[in-house]
């Protein structure tokens, strides 16, 4: 079986590409998928009452109590495993937003899960207000301390932006959110954050919390919710009772150990000699999004007059693989967040590069040669 999970390792990291698009989802390590395969083999179900089933429910809540204390939630909190991000965001908004005579106060620089979320409980009457964006995807804090008040019920603000990466001050926002109401229930994406932050949730203060696992290079349809006082939440998938009966469903076992060994292995780089590899080799004219406040691991630049996805594809074919931004938002035919932020003559132009430790600074350097090259023969074709 050990030769069957080396040889699978190795066929999900021989890829030629230079995949530059992290911030979409990174590929899973070695040691995560195979901590996959291996607790797939204990295919018991937890919630079964024989020894086989009971051990793997004891390995199931020794991961969350890992999890507990990696981030260092706040006594009495709760974490669940939820089936992606998404859902959890999905699950902490539709709990939380219930009554039509209070305020949500949502930033518009939210990933699409929360911004969709709150839009259609807008459209079902429910005052939703959105927080408008600095210029590097970061939302207002004048802006948002505004519309606090005591008819204020419930924020959500996203760590670090997946657009932009953009850091809002999550510590800095709680408290002086809750210096004016402290009953406010604060959530927040941290999706983006895990791995590029030191994250402590007793010193960020927040109710709620987000994460995934794809994104630090473990396995897809596994996320998280840290919730700091259940009777603040509902359940939102009813069934069988799992996960304390606030989310109902087998349990994804193998997802979540290798969720875990993901989160043990990742390491905190410090990127900023990529980034900076990026932007002095790129000698084409451009519009920088992401700011030297934002995390050095997603670049988010644009190039007037041009099409984003005709740059992506273009230097696919040289070798390179990079973003137009969310992959959430790639159908919808335009950037929610950044169209805010960007002039219009820059937007179309938009690409969002962001790496990991497989890319090295040479890397970056080579590619952003790839860019000027790729966006001359665009400007060429334009002007004949």
């Amino acid at each position: 079986m050990y030769k069957w999970i080396v040889k699978l390792s190795n066929m999900c990291y021989n890829n030629h590409m230079l995949y530059f698009d992290n911030a979409s989802t990174t590929r899973i390590s070695k040691k995560s998928l195979e901590s996959y395969i291996k607790a797939s083999g204990d295919y018991f179900n937890p919630s079964s009452l024989y020894q086989p089933s009971v051990d793997v429910k004891k390995q199931i809540e020794d991961c969350r109590e890992y999890f507990l204390k990696k981030f260092n939630a706040k006594p009495k909190s709760t974490f669940i495993f939820t089936g992606s991000a998404t859902e959890s965001n999905n699950a902490v908004l539709n709990a939380m937003i219930t009554r039509k005579d209070k305020k949500y106060l949502i930033s518009s620089g939210e990933h699409s899960s929360v911004y969709e979320t709150a839009k259609k409980l807008k459209e079902n009457g429910y005052n939703i207000i959105f927080i408008p964006l600095n210029k590097n995807g970061s939302v207002d804090i004048d802006k948002l301390i505004e519309y606090v008040d005591e008819n204020v019920a419930f924020i959500s603000i996203i760590h670090v932006s997946n657009e932009t990466g953009a850091i809002n001050d999550i510590e800095s926002i709680v408290k002086r959110v809750k210096q004016i109401n402290p009953n406010i229930s604060i959530h927040s994406d941290g999706v983006q954050a895990v791995g590029k932050l030191n994250i402590d949730l007793t010193k960020l203060g927040v109710d709620f919390y987000t994460i995934s696992a794809h994104k630090i290079h473990g396995p897809k349809g596994i996320g998280g919710l840290f919730i700091s006082n259940v009777n603040k939440f509902k359940p939102f998938i009813l069934g069988g009772g799992q996960e304390m009966n606030l989310r109902s469903g087998t349990e994804n076992t193998p997802a979540i150990l290798a969720f875990k060994t993901a989160l043990e292995n990742i390491e905190q780089i410090d990127y900023s000699k990529h980034k900076k590899a990026i932007l002095d080799n790129i000698n084409v004219d451009y519009y920088l999004v992401s700011d030297d406040s934002c995390v050095d691991n997603i670049i988010s630049i644009c190039f007037k007059g041009l099409r984003g996805e005709t740059i992506e594809h273009i230097m696919e074919t040289k070798g390179y693989l990079i973003g137009t931004g969310s992959a959430c938002n790639s159908k919808a035919g335009h950037n929610r967040v950044l169209s805010t932020i960007v002039k219009p003559d820059y937007l179309q132009g938009a690409i969002r590069i962001s790496f990991d430790s497989e890319i090295s600074v040479e890397n970056c350097v080579e590619m952003a040669k790839s860019i000027n090259a790729t966006i001359k023969e665009l400007k060429k074709r334009l002007n004949k």
